[in-house]
């Protein structure tokens, strides 16, 4: 196992590909500026932003997933606002649970009768403390 975001298990072997690609973290702070006369502003520090994730995913059913149950899931995990955790290589991501802000999702294989064979996600996360 690779990891895992919260029911979503990240893994490869020889029954099962399920992983993501092109993993980007947003890392902030939040300033307040405060403007002096005849100088330059001052920054105070107000502390850390929530943490931000994108990553991409491929479900493949001749890779041993079915892509409807993989989307429905992440999906409702969106939808009904369910925190997660978030671990990559048994080390947490970020300093709390996550949260599925937002997800694209790319049909790219669909058979004549509805089964999808193949479709690529990108899932939008955020911190959430």
């Amino acid at each position: 196992m690779i990891g895992y975001f919260g029911e979503v298990i990240f893994e490869t072997n020889d029954r099962r590909i399920c992983t993501f690609n092109n993993l980007k973290r947003t890392i902030s702070a939040s300033y307040s500026e405060h403007k002096r006369y005849r100088k330059k502003s001052e920054l105070e520090f107000e502390g850390p932003q929530n943490q931000g994730v994108t990553f991409e995913m491929k479900f493949i059913a001749g890779h041993g997933v079915r892509p409807w149950s993989m989307v429905h899931k992440i999906t409702l995990m969106c939808e009904q606002g369910v925190v997660n955790s978030f671990v990559l290589g048994g080390h947490k991501v970020g300093g709390g649970k996550w949260v599925i802000t937002g997800i694209d999702e790319d049909y790219k294989e669909v058979w004549n009768h509805g089964e999808l064979v193949s479709v690529a996600i990108t899932v939008t996360a955020k911190e959430y403390l």
